[in-house]
């Protein structure tokens, strides 16, 4: 228990400490409490501005920490907007990218399936020419073929004249005998002095010789007609080798000559 002095007093507060020794050691009692008011006064004085001013401060610190967060929400809320409209330019570049990517490779794909219907069309336009180079080296060893068969045929043609032109002379001084080559395999044969009134009108009769081996003969023109023509062309025909042509002309030639003699006017 403690009392205090209703008038102020300058004297310093002084409190008397009994201590209970008979129960317990360590309980106190104050006896009497002394107070300075002035001194009291001043302590709460400073103590209640100390006081407002650590509130003034704590709040112009927590409005000015108010104020930072505030902007730096504000940032942040501006920094997340941006950050948000990043992300979905982002995903539309993405998105972009992916539609690229998927037209590349179909473009690729394409150009690929181009790529190959252009090889397998070269290829086939290789096989193609390598089959009309064959074609035109047969067509030339063919040809090359006829070419020499017809200059086998025409050399012994002419080694059959070399071996007939006496025989021709005598043919040609005797009977006025000619033989003319109007062009490639066809030959035409004259005689005049046949009729008496008229030396000079020729008798003629012109020969297709054949092309190729077992051709036939054919008579183009013969002037004047005369019968049983077409027997002695199939007597001519029944033998075709190249060997005896000449042979046959004559054959043909002396039978002709020989009906035309039994057939002319007297």
């Amino acid at each position: 228990m403690y009392s205090a002095s209703s008038t102020p007093s300058r004297t310093p507060s002084k409190a008397v400490v009994y201590k209970d020794d008979t129960k317990n050691s360590n309980i106190f009692f104050i006896s009497r409490v002394n107070f300075n008011y002035e001194t009291v006064r001043h302590k709460n004085k400073l103590f209640e501005d100390e006081f407002i001013d650590y509130i003034n401060n704590t709040k112009d610190s927590l409005t000015l920490k108010k104020q930072q967060w505030q902007s730096t929400f504000s940032e942040d809320k501006g920094t997340k907007s941006q950050l948000i409209e990043q992300v979905k330019l982002a995903e539309k570049k993405q998105k972009d990218d992916l539609a690229i990517k998927e037209k590349e490779k179909r473009d690729i794909s394409k150009l690929q399936t181009e790529i190959s219907e252009k090889k397998y069309k070269k290829e086939m336009i290789k096989e193609c020419i390598n089959t009309w180079k064959n074609q035109i080296e047969n067509v030339k060893k063919d040809i090359q073929k006829r070419r020499d068969a017809n200059m086998a045929k025409q050399q012994a043609l002419q080694l059959q004249l070399s071996k007939n032109e006496p025989e021709l002379k005598r043919y040609a001084d005797k009977l006025a005998f000619a033989m003319v080559g109007l062009r490639e395999n066809v030959i035409t044969f004259s005689f005049t002095c046949i009729y008496e009134k008229d030396l000079s009108r020729p008798c003629k009769f012109t020969i297709q010789l054949g092309e190729e081996r077992h051709s036939i003969y054919k008579i183009l023109e013969c002037s004047p007609p005369i019968e049983h023509l077409d027997e002695i062309l199939s007597q001519l025909n029944t033998n075709q080798c190249i060997k005896v042509i000449s042979h046959n002309i004559r054959y043909l030639e002396v039978n002709w000559l020989y009906h035309l003699l039994l057939t002319r006017p007297s």
